[in-house]
């Protein structure tokens, strides 16, 4: 048992764990994978993919199993339509995992370490989803709920990291999106290239402010800005 300083300190000890006990069946994206890749962005929760399954029924056992054998460790579990939620609180901190299943994913090895050598734990190799399609689902989580901080994450694709989305996947997702309060999503790409320039071109550094919480203050300057160009640079290439 350990005492843990903050909540990144946790939620890297958890992806260690998680590393062991499932290797390779359980897969990061989201923000968390982005971090990994050294993203400046702080992220109090951890998506994961779990395969192969067909229903998130089939693993609630397993990590119950698993997380029921750490000492100290107190979790819940519930589930929707969306996701696995699993609330863990460890000692002084607390944090959120979000699983979902699927047969097949495609994913690529990351080493742990930048989230875990500043706690002085050893780096495992885990999974990541792979870029491209990671890239489709970051946007396609943006229009169904319309977070800046995912806006941000659109920069860091496109600009940072150099990478295109998976088209495929994400009109995919347009025609199944996901249900959130007081967002009307775009049902195709057409839509949703106008949604999103609309939506950048409205990013002043008033906006910018509202990811102060989970961005060191010197990202933030100018920030507008560069979110703005990466947008329009992602929705240039389209081809419909």
């Amino acid at each position: 048992m350990r005492n843990f300083r903050n909540t990144e300190e946790l939620l890297a000890w958890i992806i260690n764990f998680f590393a062991d006990e499932f290797g390779g069946n359980a897969i990061i994206r989201g923000g968390m994978a982005l971090r990994l890749l050294n993203s400046p962005r702080y992220t109090n929760d951890i998506d994961y993919i779990f395969i192969p399954f067909k229903s998130k029924k089939e693993i609630q056992p397993l990590i119950e199993k698993k997380l029921s054998g750490v000492s100290g460790l107190e979790f819940s579990i519930t589930l929707n339509s969306k996701v696995m939620v699993v609330n863990i609180s460890y000692l002084s901190q607390s944090c959120q995992i979000e699983i979902n299943v699927e047969e097949e994913c495609d994913s690529q090895a990351m080493s742990s370490s930048v989230i875990a050598l500043p706690y002085g734990m050893p780096p495992k190799v885990v999974r990541i989803a792979e870029m491209s399609a990671a890239f489709a689902h970051k946007i396609a989580a943006w229009n169904e709920r319309e977070l800046l901080r995912d806006l941000f994450d659109v920069y860091q694709y496109k600009t940072i990291l150099r990478i295109e989305p998976n088209l495929e996947i994400l009109r995919k997702r347009l025609a199944r999106p996901r249900s959130y309060p007081n967002v009307k999503p775009a049902e195709n790409l057409d839509e949703l290239k106008d949604k999103l320039l609309c939506a950048a071109n409205g990013i002043n550094e008033q906006r910018i402010c509202e990811l102060k919480p989970l961005l060191p203050e010197t990202e933030l300057a100018g920030l507008h800005l560069r979110i703005t160009a990466a947008v329009r640079e992602t929705v240039a290439g389209w081809a419909f």
